[in-house]
């Protein structure tokens, strides 16, 4: 609970310790044939246990979170530690690769060396937008609506991936025959159509 919210909630809290403390009992108000007086008391927690809730864990477990609306130079600022981080660890993702886009064909990189080195650096790796993370149950319905706002703009092979395994939920482009031309006018427009969405 954060210091904003246990501010807002110690006035509730202390009104039910007082009533708490300040009530008596049927037996004892005819204990003393009268009514039993009123003292206020406060209960201390026993050591080792505390009286209010723990500050809740960062969902994000303090990893940077992209934004819709970031720009490549934003981004390209988010990603420098996680890169530089790889690059500590043995693996230039920027290098030029001897192969291009084949893992472990970079002169620096193997696939043992870059999987140990992603699992140290993993902390630094940014989380995807919120919109189109895996793990928000509204991610579905955004990612048809980007679909929608693509199709609308003219790209015609583009259909809603149901493949999560990166932790990404978002359009498929080029349909089963790859075609260029749909890849890259949906690749153009794509942050154009989240934008859009996310606005709505």
């Amino acid at each position: 609970m954060t210091t904003r919210r246990l501010l807002r909630w110690a006035p509730m809290v202390l009104v039910v310790v007082l009533a708490a403390g300040c009530s008596a009992s049927k037996g004892d108000t005819e204990a003393h044939g009268q009514d039993a007086p009123e003292i206020a008391s406060l209960t201390t927690p026993p050591p080792g246990k505390s009286s209010t809730k723990a500050t809740p864990k960062d969902p994000d477990a303090g990893r940077p979170r992209e934004r819709i609306d970031m720009t490549e130079a934003d981004r390209k600022r988010m990603y420098a530690p996680y890169l530089q981080c790889l690059k500590d660890n043995g693996i230039d993702a920027l290098a030029q690769r001897k192969e291009a886009g084949v893992l472990g064909s970079g002169p620096t990189t193997d696939p043992k060396k870059a999987k140990e080195a992603g699992k140290v650096c993993e902390p630094k790796l940014p989380l995807p937008a919120w919109e189109i993370d895996a793990n928000n149950p509204d991610a579905l319905d955004f990612g048809r609506k980007v679909v929608q706002c693509l199709k609308d703009k003219g790209v015609k092979y583009v259909e809603l991936s149901t493949d999560t395994s990166s932790g990404i939920v978002g359009p498929a482009l080029g349909g089963k025959n790859n075609d260029m031309q749909s890849i890259t006018k949906g690749m153009d427009l794509m942050p154009e159509c989240e934008r859009e969405v996310a606005g709505k």
